[in-house]
């Protein structure tokens, strides 16, 4: 009866559990209903899309990092008109935003955005300490504002040449105009953590 057991284990475990760890993950659906995010297991990795859920067709083709799929999430406006995809990796992360057109999406790129830097206090711009390399950057997405503006959370890590870390975070309102081009509308710096 142990051997049967025993077999059963190991029949489980070589044929079912590789079949969860290739089924698709489909979350963060938008408020109407109509689409999600769906991440793949593929031969040469991960892959990411919105996908239309009815018709379960890739919409919009979205990168994802290695294997950093976890964290990797959409937030839509209320309406489902606009969402904001956050791509992490390895240093943080980053966010695109989209905006529906019919049943498709266009991009909306946030890297020519000119992000405010976030301000040192006086005792570490006065120190001779220089920086020597980023740790993390990462510009999440935090939600939609009813304005249609977007509310981004930035973190920010560098190290030193003194071997020391300095942390900055803020908060940044993105505004977007008529034609979608995107600006800074406000920024307020966090705590440290």
């Amino acid at each position: 009866m142990r051997s049967l057991a025993l077999l059963a284990v190991v029949l489980t475990s070589n044929f079912l559990v590789p079949s969860i760890e290739a089924k698709d993950i489909i979350r963060d659906k938008s408020p109407d209903g109509e689409f999600a995010l769906e991440i793949t297991k593929e031969d040469e990795g991960w892959a990411a899309a919105i996908i239309n859920v009815k018709t379960n067709q890739n919409v919009v083709g979205l990168d994802i990092y290695q294997n950093f799929t976890e964290d990797a999430h959409l937030v839509w406006s209320g309406d489902s008109q606009r969402v904001a995809f956050f791509e992490p990796d390895r240093r943080g992360g980053s966010t695109t935003v989209y905006f529906r057109k019919g049943s498709s999406f266009d991009e909306i790129s946030l890297t020519e955005l000119d992000f405010p830097d976030c301000e040192e206090k006086a005792s570490e711009q006065d120190s001779n300490d220089k920086f020597l390399k980023a740790i993390e950057s990462t510009t999440k997405p935090v939600k939609w504002l009813s304005s249609g503006e977007l509310l981004l959370e930035q973190h920010f890590e560098s190290q030193m040449e003194s071997g020391a870390t300095r942390h900055c975070g803020q908060t940044v309102t993105i505004a977007f105009d008529s034609s979608h081009k995107p600006s800074v509308s406000n920024a307020k710096r966090m705590a440290k953590p």
